[in-house]
């Protein structure tokens, strides 16, 4: 069954609160703001609510965010030791990224 686009919208705007969780929680861990790049983004979301979403969807998810401001895109090669490897482009939540963030836990009683 195809979703109406109030449907698709929906789905979307939780995908995107739950990319920004996971930019946040990756900039608490690593506070010298290395971010996360896509696959590392797809692999923390389909191990948690969303078991069957696709790359392309976290990748529609994290564009919508870089191109609304509430997330960010690096893209200089760094070696990161706790990886063992050179990140590629990696997103990072930005100031705003957090406000939005924060107003849409509440709004669902889900502030952690």
């Amino acid at each position: 069954m195809v979703d109406s686009p109030a449907e698709s919208a929906t789905e979307l705007r939780e995908e995107m609160v739950e990319v920004l969780r996971q930019l946040n929680r990756a900039e608490m861990e690593e506070p010298d703001g290395e971010g996360l790049e896509l696959h590392e983004l797809h692999r923390f979301l389909t191990r948690g609510a969303y078991p069957h979403l696709s790359s392309d969807e976290v990748e529609r998810a994290a564009s919508v965010l870089v191109a609304n401001g509430l997330a960010r895109v690096r893209g200089d090669p760094e070696y990161a030791w706790d990886r063992g490897r050179v990140l590629g482009t990696r997103f990072l939540i930005t100031t705003e990224g957090k406000r939005y963030l924060v107003e849409r836990l509440a709004t669902v009683n889900r502030v952690e």
